[in-house]
């Protein structure tokens, strides 16, 4: 559904959602905030936004390697997951 120029994404969901969510899909953690899913290989980290220093929302940067295709769908997955509406 989404195309991604690069198969990563910046997210302010808080770390321990995305590692709670890793854990139930059965993505296997590695050291460095890394996680083998499948064929895919998952990396989690922090993302410094050196626009707008200033603004206290932690930010992370999920980057996904692997068959394009499958890390598009896993990123893709990932962002119907966290979705807000804001309500």
């Amino acid at each position: 559904m989404f195309s991604f120029k690069e198969c990563k994404v910046i997210s302010a969901v808080p770390i321990a959602e995305i590692k709670k969510y890793l854990h139930e899909l059965g993505a296997s953690e590695k050291p460095g905030q890394k996680y083998d899913y499948g064929s895919l290989e998952i990396k989690i980290a922090a993302y410094n936004d050196t626009a707008f220093p200033d603004i206290g929302v932690p930010r992370h940067t999920i980057t996904v390697n692997g068959e394009k295709a499958l890390a598009e769908d896993f990123l893709t997955s990932f962002r119907f997951r966290f979705l807000s509406a804001g309500g």
